[in-house]
């Protein structure tokens, strides 16, 4: 990989190995550390849900858990960062991923990297797509950077009260993704420190994971390819992107039929059609006898009418279950959704939410028994890697797409989790165990 596609625009960062401070009270506050003067309905529940596409049977939905070690590690863990900085993260991919709202032809994210006193590092990745992420990679690149500056600069703390600091810094969705890849950095480094493997740190339910994997919208005879390979990798579920063209989106799915006969579909608008063409594709999809696991964003983010309607006619007509995606973007959006009834599963995206802002509304769904989905933007192993511990040590998701580390041209990024096919494999001793190829620092 070309070194210039990761490592940092400064000089490198000093590694400072003193013992970690254990107390540091009071302490001035990480937002005023980084402040910079200069820049300053229906009555049907729509609960049920399709089958889940993953061989493994998902864990109950309620009651809810607690992540198991995570809630006691905020209050006891003093952190002491050493250490901090945000780089450039470009990665090509292996071919253009179109779906109905964007185009990329490369990965263009943000790694961050923390380093604690006691040596331990952590990774984090801030995913940039401009049709999702209020940031753009020079933008990501900027809000992580002030947010490792004030890491940097500041005394001992609990983990708790330095990630609420980091959300007072990145506040809201305008900054999700820098503070999902330094939430991300943190939390792994913490990780690393005490030898303990972040699935085990969420709750232990398991230490794998099975993926779906996405085909984005191309031709019908490059989709059957793509389909026929995926299959002979062992992948069941495929992930259609649709939503620019309904016809072509039901040539394309005939295609994969063809190749791919017993495979499950979740189907991903990214907000293309209005209600009425969303069900009009289910009506169509009925008629070839193709009922989809999951039809996911069929409507646009703000249209709660038309996710709704969409929802109850997907459910009662043809049992299909319908995932909020867009749509849910905060934990005020997620309320909506459980007490609206809008959708029948709400899609966890770290870096639309950041991972603090992400597990409470894991566990305001799983109060109300509505299902999961995790997913990413368009990762590295680093986000997806931690997004896959999250999800194998919680193991409440019934889907689960995390397939993008496979998309890419070249893979920039040792450990996280083995990948046979579909099945990750979470066997790290400690953290996450991502980073960069690049560094040979004592993160390995």
């Amino acid at each position: 990989m070309d070194p210039s596609s990761v490592s940092s625009a400064s000089s490198p960062l000093r590694l400072s190995r003193t013992p970690a401070a254990t107390s540091a009270t009071p302490r001035p506050s990480l937002v005023s550390a980084a402040r910079n003067p200069a820049t300053t309905s229906s009555s049907t529940r729509l609960r049920a849900i399709s089958p889940s596409p993953s061989p493994t049977t998902p864990a109950p939905l309620s009651p809810a858990a607690e992540p198991f070690g995570f809630d006691a590690l905020k209050d006891t863990f003093s952190v002491d960062v050493a250490a901090a900085e945000a780089r450039p993260l470009c990665v090509p991919l292996a071919a253009p991923f179109t779906i109905a709202s964007s185009r990329l032809d490369a990965v263009s994210n943000v790694a961050v990297r923390v380093e604690l006193r006691s040596g331990a590092v952590g990774w984090g990745e801030a995913p940039v797509l401009p049709s999702v992420t209020a940031e753009d990679q020079p933008a990501a690149l900027a809000a992580a950077g002030r947010a490792c500056d004030a890491l940097a600069a500041a005394p001992a703390a609990p983990l708790g009260a330095m990630l609420r600091d980091v959300a007072g810094v990145l506040p809201g969705h305008d900054f999700a993704s820098a503070r999902a890849g330094v939430e991300m950095a943190l939390i792994d480094a913490v990780a690393n420190s005490i030898r303990i493997p972040l699935w085990r740190l969420f709750g232990g339910a398991s230490d794998t994971v099975t993926t779906d994997i996405t085909i984005p919208i191309v031709a019908p005879n490059e989709a059957a390819q793509l389909a026929a390979k995926y299959r002979g990798q062992g992948f069941q579920t495929l992930k259609l992107k649709v939503g620019k063209n309904m016809n072509s989106d039901i040539e394309v799915l005939k295609a994969i039929r063809l190749v791919h006969p017993d495979c499950s579909f979740i189907l991903d608008a990214n907000e293309g059609y209005t209600s009425d063409q969303a069900i009009e594709v289910l009506d169509r999809l009925n008629e070839m006898g193709v009922t989809p696991v999951l039809f996911e964003q069929p409507v646009h983010r703000d249209d709660w009418e038309g996710l709704r309607d969409v929802s109850i006619v997907a459910m009662e007509k043809y049992k299909v279950a319908v995932a909020a995606d867009e749509s849910c973007r905060s934990l005020l959006d997620a309320q909506k959704i459980i007490h609206g009834n809008l959708a029948h599963v709400i899609n966890i995206k770290l870096a639309k939410l950041g991972v603090l802002g992400a597990l409470e509304i894991i566990d305001a769904a799983r109060k109300a028994n509505v299902a999961l989905m995790i997913g990413g933007m368009v990762e590295t192993r680093i986000a997806m890697g931690f997004a896959g511990h999250l999800a194998a040590g919680l193991g409440c998701f019934s889907f689960v797409d995390l397939d993008t580390p496979l998309l890419l041209s070249e893979d920039p990024v040792y450990g996280g989790y083995e990948a046979f096919g579909p099945l990750y494999k979470f066997t790290n001793a400690r953290g996450h165990g991502g980073f960069l190829h690049l560094d040979n620092d004592g993160s390995k």
